[in-house]
């Protein structure tokens, strides 16, 4: 059964966009919906979307060192829900 899942991505670019990480991720899995958040320094993105929690896995490690704008994506799935 999918439920909502969501993968975070990091080492993104200060001037990233919501539409930019729609853009990259399009190829691979509809999004429902992205956040981004600049906590930590460098902005990351939060994206959720309705799929198995294995699916979500295989999507981050698929991301994972994607180049971006020049920089290797660092993506994967939060161990808990929030």
């Amino acid at each position: 059964m999918a439920k909502a899942i969501r993968i975070v991505v990091g080492n993104l670019p200060d001037d990233v966009t919501e539409e930019g990480i729609r853009t990259v991720l399009s190829e691979f899995a509809p999004v429902d919906k992205i956040r981004l958040t600049k906590e930590s320094g460098a902005p990351s993105a939060i994206i959720e979307l309705e799929t198995s929690r294995p699916h979500a896995e295989a999507l981050a490690k698929r991301l994972d060192g994607r180049i971006y704008h020049g920089r290797p994506l660092r993506a994967w799935v939060p161990l808990m829900d929030w």
